[in-house]
């Protein structure tokens, strides 16, 4: 079995772009940032155009190109104006390259184009002294100084293997669907222990919560814990003390790093990383339908409008877990859940313990000393749905009802009809429409229509971090 070291040159050799590729995309880099400082001369308000971003610090990973130019306005200029002369200058920009555009969605919405496989982002942010923040993004260039400052010698390497493992392992990325690492989380990680493995080593014996504060702006861990609510793992921001720079990463997400962390060290290998060419295995019908034999899948699939991906995926969690609640109140068990989104369709799935609840539950009723015994005895005694009892056991009254639905698909619909799920407000009448699928033969179906659903199934199905679903094969 190789060691770290040997697994790590190995990887760095695939994922380091060579030296013609760097050029190569420092040119497009430099190009479109004379293109945009150009183009905003025309307008008032804009301060700067500058290069941020992986290529800025030149971390970027070969096989993930991409340029972030972020356009400085004054600080006076408001935010509609902001907005509208950005996505004005990102379209001129990129159509003047040949690219087509996509308007995405952050604080403010910015301009998306893909030239020549480079992912190229023109971003708005405010020129501001630091602690007068007017939007999230105007800690951007800021973050691109402390780092480049503080990547000497080897750490260039060291943040690039850093940013291939959390991709191999699926924790990478702050978005609300993942709720991960973002690429500067994994930048200050590598500077505060010296290298990958030492960060690695590190994780794989971290404690929540964990405490980073490379500045010390903080007396002590104590104090800083108190002052952000005491959260799993808390990374102060060097350029800014009241952030947090994990405030995104889930306890999910922490907890896969350090089990990941552990059993890389125990057996390394090229599996936990991302490698540039690499693809998923192409999942057949065949091991879709293996492996949902004999599970228990709920499945609702819902056609939902375009919002902003965070905003969207927020509903679509709370949705999540209005329905698991609600699940659980009908006394289903529910293992896992789970959901996927692509163009106007998303599928919410839930694994259960069974798919139709027994026609009869036990109803425990108080014990008999206590004054609503007898309030209990006569509103279930001659009650249409009481099957049998009341009875005694112990101290207490019991009495055996029967369900008027059994089934879960029914009685999801009369929840939905009553209004008793919590579902978020901008996707209750997307819900109240969506097709129910309680069969696998139903899911197996649309997963032969769709590869991207199908390989989600799998993996929902398979139930493995895609760390550990490599560890073990």
């Amino acid at each position: 079995m190789k060691n770290v070291e040997e697994v790590t040159a190995e990887v760095l050799l695939k994922i380091r772009p060579s030296l013609v590729e760097s050029e190569k995309l420092m040119q497009l880099a430099n190009e479109l940032l004379e293109a945009v400082k150009k183009i905003s001369s025309n307008y008032e308000g804009i301060i700067d155009a500058r290069l941020e971003g992986s290529v800025a610090k030149g971390t970027w990973i070969r096989g993930r190109e991409e340029v972030d130019i972020f356009v400085q306005f004054s600080k006076d200029v408001d935010k509609a104006k902001l907005e509208k002369t950005i996505l004005e200058v990102g379209n001129t920009v990129i159509k003047k390259f040949g690219g087509k555009t996509e308007v995405r969605y952050a604080e403010h919405p910015y301009v998306e184009g893909i030239l020549n496989s480079v992912r190229v982002n023109i971003v708005a942010c405010y020129k501001v002294e630091p602690g007068m923040w007017l939007s999230a993004v105007d800690r951007t260039p800021y973050h691109t100084e402390y780092i480049k400052s503080k990547l000497t010698g080897t750490l260039v390497d060291d943040v690039r293997l850093m940013k291939s493992f959390m991709l191999g392992c699926g924790v990478y990325g702050a978005e609300l669907r993942v709720g991960g690492f973002s690429g500067y989380l994994a930048e200050i990680l590598t500077i505060n222990y010296g290298s990958f493995s030492n960060t690695i080593k590190a994780a794989s014996n971290w404690r929540p919560p964990v405490y980073i504060d490379i500045e010390g702006h903080y007396a002590d861990k104590r104090e800083a814990l108190e002052a952000f609510g005491r959260p799993s793992i808390l990374v102060i921001d060097p350029v800014d003390k009241k952030r947090n720079v994990a405030a995104a990463v889930t306890d999910t997400k922490l907890s896969e790093f350090i089990l990941a962390s552990k059993l890389f060290f125990d057996s390394p290998t090229e599996k936990f990383f991302y490698i540039p060419g690499c693809v998923n295995k192409r999942i057949t019908m065949t091991e879709v339908r293996r492996i949902l034999r004999g599970r228990c899948i709920l499945g609702l699939r819902l056609k939902v409008q375009q919002k902003p991906p965070d905003v969207l995926w927020g509903e679509i969690k709370h949705t999540l877990k209005g329905i698991c609640r609600a699940l659980e109140h009908e006394d289903f068990k529910v293992f896992r859940y789970d959901a996927w989104y692509e163009g106007n369709i998303c599928v919410m799935l839930f694994e259960l313990q069974e798919l139709n609840l027994p026609t009869c539950y036990i109803h425990i009723g108080p014990p008999t000393h206590l004054d609503n015994a007898l309030e209990f005895v006569k509103k279930h005694s001659d009650a249409q749905d009481t099957v049998a009892g009341p009875w005694v056991s112990g101290s207490r009254l019991y009495v055996l009802k029967s369900r008027d639905k059994t089934s879960v698909k029914d009685i999801i619909r009369m929840r939905l009809a009553r209004g008793d799920i919590s579902v978020s407000a901008g996707l209750m009448e997307a819900v109240k429409g969506a097709k129910i699928y309680k069969s696998g033969e139903e899911l197996a179906k649309f997963a032969s229509k769709n590869t991207s659903f199908r390989q989600f199934l799998f993996e929902f199905l398979e139930a493995r971090p895609p760390f550990l679903a490599k560890h073990v094969q």
